[in-house]
């Protein structure tokens, strides 16, 4: 084989190898693995497997999704009431956590959620989340889940996995209401853990709209890098090619 040919399935190996990387270039995040759904019960102050709690002054209903806990609170009583957000806290297994809410869900610099006066018979809507388990990441706010949900597919992680059913959730929320202040205590315990089929994904997150910022460019660039590369080495490729096209000059 002459050296021409040689050069030749070289350069086209290189062309290969390009296409390859710009065209995995969008999949390297893809996760593997089985995804689990986590089922909840109330157990404080009275089980509920709805998770609604009432009394004379509040209506509640919870619900969660893989990293934050969700509630509509009305205000049933005759005085108006708020949350004291800055005394609410939130524990995964007895670790406890401050929290953050739909006004301060994507806030860089944590500053306590924005208090809001709820009228006789007026609601609010709320997401919580522990207050570390929001970070920005190479440009891209992250979320971390309350309990694994994901085992990559590891039979060690399955395992660990399946084996937090009984973990508990527990929530403090202090309340104003006129003139007195109640702290609500609220436990949830892990009831169920069931993995989801292949073809179906997690609930989506009902989530607020992230604020647009100045690094966001950076999660881009780094999806773009092995782009470039490709592209680069797709261009040196083609150029050496054209030039085998064309015989040296006769000296």
């Amino acid at each position: 084989m002459s050296n021409n040919s040689i050069t030749k399935n070289v350069l086209i190996y290189i062309l290969i190898a390009s296409l390859l990387i710009s065209g995995c270039a969008g999949t390297v995040a893809a996760q593997k693995g089985t995804n689990y759904l986590y089922t909840y019960t109330m157990t404080q102050p009275k089980k509920s497997d709805q998770l609604i709690f009432r009394d004379e002054y509040v209506y509640i209903q919870f619900s969660f999704d893989a990293s934050a806990v969700h509630f509509q609170m009305q205000n049933i009583s005759e005085a108006s009431m708020s949350i004291v957000w800055e005394k609410v806290s939130l524990s995964v297994n007895k670790r406890t956590y401050s929290v953050r809410n739909t006004s301060n869900f994507y806030s860089p610099e944590f500053v306590s959620p924005t208090p809001l006066v709820i009228p006789p018979l007026g609601y609010i809507r709320e997401t919580m989340i522990p207050r570390e388990n929001v970070y920005m990441e190479k440009g891209s706010w992250v979320e971390k889940d309350l309990f694994l949900s994901n085992d990559r597919g590891y039979p060690r992680v399955k395992k660990a996995i399946t084996g937090l059913v009984g973990s508990e959730v527990t929530l403090s929320i202090p309340i104003k209401i006129g003139e007195i202040m109640i702290d609500y205590p609220f436990t949830f315990k892990v009831s169920n853990v069931t993995p989801l089929p292949s073809n179906l994904l997690p609930p989506v997150k009902d989530r607020p709209q992230a604020p647009k910022i100045s690094g966001g460019e950076v999660a881009v660039a780094n999806n773009l890098v092995p782009i470039f590369i490709a592209a680069g080495i797709l261009g040196v490729a083609i150029y050496l090619l054209s030039k085998e096209k064309t015989p040296p000059a006769d000296l």
